[in-house]
């Protein structure tokens, strides 16, 4: 009988296959979220690019210090945008508003709350000493700092900070291509009329959902039948011009499960078959350069190795670290009976109570069933070597991605 990897051996196999795309292309930065820079950016000027008030209030010029009861006369005003450009001599103030340019001779900001206004003149009413609520030239980054390395994933904040410095577009990783398909003779598109014996597929549609959040150019084969000679055809049209092969079902050890046999004919198969559960007929290969993953039929089975193996493969493809679920410590509301040998991923509902983070699974566990993924925002870690999970006990759980809530 053939040994199964364990999740972790499969994954550290995997990376080892995986070799970066060094191919690039130029984006807009509008288009940049989620992406992987190719090269370092650095910035191309200073952040602010001038001297500026941190607060609304009023621009002062004179002294180090001025105390409470000190007047200023009013000569102007700084808006954002529309720059007060006259030197402020002594005992003299410009109205400015939060972001603006600060005058020439300015030595502080005193906010709006210090101030007493009359007519044309201002009196203190508290100290300020020099430099107060000015945020200086270059004083988030300067030019030519360097903002992100290649190997970074530019996020949301990323994104925003290069458009805050002027930047237009970024050279970033390309695109990493990936064709998916399913097998089945009992498959039909949602939509169409079922015979008795056949299902609606759903895998591919999933597959499809969770790579939207990736960058990547999906190839949909669609659904092929259970035939050697069509999902050879069908590997051997793509094999080469991909980065990554997804093939749900046909891995198992059916008579038609024939796409494990297939891979091994067309390239090679680097290992088959977890110590996980849903997921163990997990088979990863190689066709004429495209990295191939044979994910289960089952529809969990085939979003649990995704999610474990196929996302971050994704990830690493980029150039970005292998980067797991995020997880957490919880404490288990209700008990878990587990079939040692494998470790399991539950279907959970974590929920933060009084202070600690309690996670519940969601009733029937089998592998054929979606319906244990509805509420569900997590996955629930169960060791292979454990036989019972009790009440109350601490559990490692797997945030799943885009539902990061607790209730």
């Amino acid at each position: 009988m053939q040994r199964m990897l364990s999740v972790e051996d499969a994954q550290k196999h995997l990376i080892s296959l995986i070799q970066n795309v060094d191919e690039s292309e130029f984006i807009p930065v509008s288009e940049a979220l989620g992406r992987s820079p190719a090269s370092p950016v650095t910035a191309p000027i200073d952040l602010p690019p001038f001297d500026c008030s941190a607060m609304d209030g009023y621009a002062i010029s004179g002294s180090n210090s001025f105390e409470a009861g000190e007047n200023f006369e009013v000569v102007g005003e700084s808006l954002a945008g529309h720059p007060y450009t006259k030197t402020l001599n002594t005992e003299q103030a410009c109205r400015i508003l939060t972001g603006a340019a600060i005058p020439p001779g300015t030595s502080a900001i005193a906010i709006q709350e210090d101030t007493l206004r009359n007519g044309n003149s201002i009196m203190l009413s508290d100290t300020v000493q020099a430099g107060d609520n000015i945020r200086r030239r270059g004083m988030d980054v300067v030019a030519g700092k360097r903002l992100v390395n290649t190997g970074e994933f530019l996020s949301a904040f990323t994104v925003g900070w290069f458009a805050a410095c002027g930047i237009s577009e970024v050279e970033v990783v390309r695109k990493i291509r990936v064709a998916i398909f399913s097998t089945g003779d009992e498959l039909q598109d949602p939509g169409t009329d079922l015979k008795h014996g056949q299902i609606y597929e759903s895998n591919r549609m999933s597959l499809s959902m969770l790579l939207e959040s990736k960058p990547v150019e999906v190839m949909d084969l669609g659904h092929l039948k259970d035939d050697k000679t069509e999902i050879r055809s069908a590997i051997d049209s793509i094999a080469g011009e991909v980065d990554l092969i997804v093939a749900s079902g046909g891995v198992s050890v059916g008579d038609t499960d024939l796409v494990r046999s297939v891979i091994e004919e067309a390239g090679s198969l680097n290992f088959w078959k977890i110590a996980l559960k849903p997921g163990k007929p997990l088979a990863v290969g190689n066709v004429n350069g495209s990295l191939f993953f044979g994910l289960p039929g089952n529809p969990v089975s085939t979003i649990i190795t995704y999610l474990l193996f196929v996302a971050p493969t994704i990830d690493a493809l980029s150039g970005l670290p292998w980067r797991k679920p995020t997880n957490f410590q919880a404490t288990l509301s209700s008990g878990i009976q587990h079939r040692t040998g494998r470790r399991e991923y539950q279907r959970g509902i974590l929920i933060s109570r009084e202070g600690s983070l309690q996670v519940t699974p969601t009733g029937d566990q089998s592998s054929n069933r979606l319906a244990s993924f509805y509420q569900c925002n997590c996955l629930i870690e169960v060791p292979s070597h454990l036989g019972v999970l009790r009440q109350g006990q601490t559990v490692n759980v797997l945030l799943l991605p885009g539902l990061h809530t607790f209730v």
